[in-house]
Formats: C-alpha cells, structure tokens, sequence
C-alpha cells in the first residue's frame, strides 16, 4: 500500500513549540532547551546562587563604560527590562522595546496621552514596570534540582532590597563570583490584594559562604540574557496595541534595529480615543504595591515626540501637455497618508487586496481634514482687490486715506492697504 502524503507532521511540531511555549507560563520569555524558570513562593524561604553570563547587547541598560559595567565581553549578574501590561486583546505582558534602545509605540501613545491630560487611571494601564532577569541555582531545595534557573522577578519586590543590603556592607557584591562568591539566602513574605493570589516579596537577604566554587566551564552552559527575551517588531506591536487585523508579521532585520520606524498613522479602526482599562492578574499585585509604596517610572524610556507629522504621500506634479484628467486624479491623493495595515503596497501577507485601504494603500489623513476645518481666512496678499469685495475707505490708523499709503509703518499691517493703494493710484 502506497505511503500517504502526511498533512500534519510541520503543523504538529510546529503546535508542538508553541504548547512547549505557553507551558513556560512566560509569554516574553524564550527558553533555552533543559533550562527552567525559578519562581518564589509567597512565604517561603531559598539559598540561591547567582551565576552571571556574557553580555552581548552593546545597549545593556547597565552599561557603564567607565566602569567596564555591563560592556560586550564582561560578565554581569542581571539583565534589566520593562514591560507594558494588558495589552491587545488578550491583555498580554510585552517586553517594551526600549529594553533594547529602540522606539516604543505603547510609549509615544502614553506620551502622548499624558500630554493631553488623561487620566491616571488611564496611564498605569499602560506605563512600563521594571523588571530583572537573573541565572540562579537553588542550593538544598527540596522540589528544585541543583541545576541553571532563570528567575523573572520585579524590581520592587526584589531588587530593591538586594541594593540596600550592598549599600551597608559592600563587601557582599563579591556575590556573583565564580570563585569566591556568596550565597543568597531570601526570605519572602505573602503579599495579597482582596482576594487576589498572593505573591511573593522579599523582606530579608542573608548572605552565606558557598560550599563550592564554580569552574569557568558553567559559563559555556548559561544562557544568554540578552537573547532570552521576546522583542516584537515595531508594527507588530503596533498592531497588537491598537488591534489593528490584517498586519503582516514579521521580525526585525538587522536595518531596522538601527534605525526608527518610518511614522505611521493609526486608521480610523484603531481610535486614539481607546482607552485602556487594567484587568486583575497576579502579576498585577505587585503593581499596586509598588504605587502604594512609591512613584515609579514616572516617563517612559524612550522620550520622542508624542505627536508625529504622518509621512505624506508625494504627488508627482503634472506636465503642461498632460490632460485635466490627469490633473484630477492627482489632486485626490493628496491629503493621504500611508496605510499602516499593508505598508502601502496595498496587499496583504497573503496577497489579498488590503481591506483597511481597499488596495490603494493610502488612507484619508484625519488630522488633515480637522485642519481645514479649522482653517482661517488667509489674509489677502498685496495686490489688487477683487472687485467683489467692499471698499473701506477709511484709514483704521487715523492717516489720510489713498494719500499717506506706504509712508507709515501702520501700512505693513494694514487690513485697508488694498483699498488705499487703489485709491491712491
């Protein structure tokens, strides 16, 4: 019997990955095959050891070049990022991309919100929380092996504490050392809001001498934290926050890394008006703790206009011997921008007619036609006045009016210097 064609065996690894993926618990988290995530438990008590890895991002947040901190090449105990909440409609955590030095747009939105008066509520929504990743070997855990962690913690609920500890007796940040270093030990306590699950706060750091010391070879085996988390593109973030259908996907080349997105306008599905309301989630707890406690993160990373000129689409000026037709059908594309669902080539990923722009890929441009609206009466240029318009005979300054023309320095401003100069001549 002839061997059927299988249909499935792509789509099953490929759904393979992705279960693999969502078991992580972590959406923005990439791991590493064998590695695991270390997570503390609320009330509990763990020895820790902190490996450091090879820092590869020339933008590392802690990057001190002086102090050969965080620099290519150096090893380094932790890989600072923020992330945004609650986003798109399945009100997902996304690493903000100015973790990586690059343009946010969730940041230029709360900027941009932020200037326009909105409301607190509004803005935390949506603000950037700091968070750190660490490799850690748990040491004499009853359920964890004695092998590589990565632990995901908040910067308030951990950190902070670790940096106060260091202040008093800087003699513990040998920490981190392969050969002599320290061990942790944390102690956290339960935190809740209502009945919401509760979470885990560090509240005491114990510092222990190792039993062991760690050969260089572990740095061979360490992930690379600077590799390990999810960064989305530009649109596809875009797209994602404003729950904008029908935008292709696609990952960052290395040009697009190094250089801002073109600016885009949102079309008439994604509002600016949205406003985003907080949802419960127990990672969300520790935001509210955080706000009782203290005001962080007042701006965002990346500090860029809020409000951006959309990029016009440039009309191609008519020759003197081509037709008015010609004329017409020029005219109607100006006042349009690029659309942001196909990037203006007017076709989707699958190559259907884009539905947001009807394959034209230019959109209306809104803020254009709020513009004309508003738009004064230009005053009237020097000249002469149209032989519609009434005569003003008189001289609003108090001259000689059609004789003192041009001698007074009133005559530049002058709303009747039309109708005097005529008069005069």
């Amino acid at each position: 019997m002839k061997k059927k064609k299988s249909n499935f065996r792509g789509k099953v690894q490929k759904d393979t990955q992705r279960q693999k993926a969502a078991n992580a618990g972590y959406g923005y988290l990439i791991l590493p095959k064998d590695v695991h995530v270390f997570n503390a438990e609320p009330g509990g008590k763990v020895v820790l050891d902190f490996i450091p890895y090879e820092v590869t991002d020339k933008r590392h947040p802690d990057r001190d070049s002086e102090m050969d901190i965080a620099t290519p090449g150096t090893l380094w105990y932790k890989r600072p990022f923020k992330i945004h909440r609650n986003i798109g409609a399945e009100k997902d955590a996304v690493v903000c991309p100015a973790s990586f030095g690059k343009p946010c747009p969730i940041c230029e939105y709360w900027a941009k919100r932020k200037n326009e008066g909105a409301e607190k509520e509004e803005l935390d929504a949506i603000k950037t929380s700091l968070r750190n990743l660490y490799l850690v070997i748990p040491k004499g855990h009853k359920k964890l092996e004695e092998e590589i962690h990565i632990w995901d913690m908040s910067q308030f609920l951990f950190q902070n504490l670790l940096n106060t500890e260091l202040e008093e007796d800087d003699d513990n940040a040998c920490f981190p050392e392969l050969e002599g270093g320290l061990s942790l030990q944390i102690r956290f306590d339960s935190k809740s809001f209502g009945s919401g699950k509760p979470f885990a706060e560090a509240s005491r750091i114990d510092f222990k001498e190792r039993t062991e010391d760690y050969d260089e070879e572990i740095l061979e085996r360490v992930p690379n934290l600077d590799e390990v988390l999810k960064v989305l593109s530009y649109k596809e973030l875009e797209a994602k926050f404003f729950e904008i259908d029908d935008v292709d996907s696609e990952e960052d080349s290395e040009e697009e890394e190094d250089e801002a997105p073109t600016t885009k306008k949102v079309t008439k599905k994604s509002s600016t008006k949205r406003k985003p309301k907080p949802e419960p989630e127990d990672d969300e707890e520790e935001e509210d703790l955080e706000d009782d406690e203290e005001e962080e993160e007042e701006e965002p990373a990346i500090k860029r206009k809020p409000s951006r000129k959309p990029v016009k689409k440039s009309v191609k000026k008519p020759k003197p011997e081509e037709e008015e037709d010609d004329d017409e059908d020029e005219d109607e594309d100006e006042g349009m921008i690029e659309c942001v669902a196909c990037g203006g080539s007017g076709t989707n990923s699958k190559g259907r007619k884009c539905p947001i722009c009807n394959g034209t890929g230019v959109v209306p441009d809104p803020d254009l036609e709020e513009d004309e609206e508003d738009e004064e009466e230009p005053t009237p240029k020097k000249g002469k006045t149209p032989s519609n318009k009434k005569v003003n005979n008189k001289c609003p300054y108090g001259h000689k009016f059609g004789k003192d023309c041009e001698k007074f320095d009133d005559c530049d401003e002058c709303e009747s210097w039309n109708d005097c100069i005529d008069a005069q001549d």
